[in-house]
């Protein structure tokens, strides 16, 4: 990825800042040397956090407080990290302490130091910033119907230029309005007429990316439990497998069937099997048994505003289940901590292949490719999922379309 300026302002740093590492405020007049003279250059002896001000670091993140110790620090005229000047109001400034705030920015050219000028001279010490890579999950909801809101998730998006004025996003080729503009998302509507049988896709460009970071939309990737009835075929249990009408409820646009589950558990721990499906891979599934951890299981899921989804929800290869090998899904886990909750709308949920599918014996993953794909029934791997209710109390979802998608690579 290509690195250059982005604006940013510190935020004020004066008598007292908030240490990174727990709620205690730090006097920052405590113990400081008032002394604002200087007898030659700038000398910098040790730099650290400032929550921590007896461990020497020489590497830093974006938007870390550091303190650098040392003499003759009053009174800079420029402070740069990398090449990027500071605000120098935003610098708290003694003789031998200076403090400031590592800036949430991209330098365009990356040297690793710290360079402090004053009029008696200048010093420049080694200072690694880590830089946060671009990352993009995807859709929050790959199968939105045409018309729907639907967000692009992610991290660091604002260092990137990924907004409204700085980035170029266009949706199969055709200019899109980009809005709800955060540092871990934006919104799209999906414009009328997008495929279904196709995988769309929305690209990004920005100053900030050597080339268009391409996300792909209704992408049906390699199918576990889909549309196609051979997904699910002499493999179920009659916790419910819905037809979708034009009456369903919930309604499901693109999807034929869906699974639900609606139970009330009276204890805790208590077992309940929701499903079992069987399902085939073939030669074009190589590079998922090759590199599982490059690769997602997802999935659309939706829950009632008032029942959000509570864990655990058991998912994996049924015949390692005795192994302890299937996968305890606590959808908090994969929702920042939160307790998940649709609020009524399906939402795409995203699991890694190495949790769902995981190897035994040394194995990167239980997967395996048939010679005889749909033919032989030997030769199909399984998918089991079963409510392990930690709390008594109710549940409600509703989801489909597993599949196994490839993650999102951002040069």
């Amino acid at each position: 990825m290509k690195i250059t300026y982005l604006k940013y302002t510190v935020f004020a740093l004066f008598t007292t800042l908030t240490a990174i590492s727990c709620s205690d405020v730090v006097n920052m007049d405590e113990g400081w040397d008032p002394d604002m003279g200087a007898n030659g250059a700038p000398v910098v002896r040790k730099i650290t956090a400032s929550s921590d001000t007896t461990t020497a670091i020489s590497v830093a993140s974006l938007n870390q407080s550091i303190a650098i110790f040392g003499d003759n620090l009053a009174r800079v005229t420029e402070v740069r990290i990398n090449d990027i000047s500071l605000d120098l109001s935003q610098v708290y400034a003694k003789r031998h302490r200076l403090e400031l705030v590592v800036p949430r920015v991209l330098p365009g050219t990356v040297t690793n130091t710290l360079t402090i000028k004053t009029a008696l001279g200048e010093i420049t010490t080694p200072l690694t910033v880590t830089l946060p890579e671009l990352k993009i999950k995807g859709f929050s909801n790959d199968f939105a119907a045409d018309g729907d809101t639907v967000q692009v998730l992610g991290s660091d998006f604002d260092l990137y230029k990924i907004d409204s004025i700085s980035a170029t996003v266009k949706f199969n080729n055709q200019d899109i309005r980009i809005f709800n503009c955060s540092q871990n998302g934006f919104s799209i509507e999906v414009p009328e007429g997008t495929s279904t049988e196709e995988t769309s896709y929305l690209s990004i460009s920005t100053p900030e990316l050597d080339s268009p970071a391409k996300i792909p939309f209704r992408e049906k990737g390699i199918p576990i439990l889909t549309n196609d009835s051979r997904t699910w075929i002499n493999g179920w249990w009659a916790t419910g497998i819905v037809e979708v009408k034009e009456d369903s409820d919930p309604a499901a646009p693109l999807f034929k069937w869906y699974v639900m589950l609606k139970k009330s558990y009276s204890g805790a721990w208590q077992y309940d099997n929701i499903m079992i499906t069987h399902f085939w891979l073939d030669d074009t599934a190589a590079d998922l048994l090759a590199n599982p951890e490059d690769y997602y299981v997802k999935m659309e899921i939706l829950n009632p505003t008032e029942v959000p989804l509570a864990r655990y929800i058991k998912i994996g290869n049924s015949d390692l289940e005795g192994d302890g090998l299937i996968y305890d899904w606590d959808p908090a886990s994969t929702n920042n901590g939160v307790s998940l909750n649709t609020m009524g709308k399906w939402q795409t949920v995203a699991l890694e292949v190495t949790d769902v599918f995981r190897g035994k014996d040394g194995n990167k993953t239980s997967l395996k490719i048939a010679k005889q794909p749909y033919v032989n029934q030997d030769e199909f791997n399984n998918l089991k999922m079963a409510m392990n209710r930690e709390l008594a109390g109710d549940m409600e979802f509703y989801f489909w379309n597993l599949r196994f998608v490839k993650k999102i690579t951002v040069e």
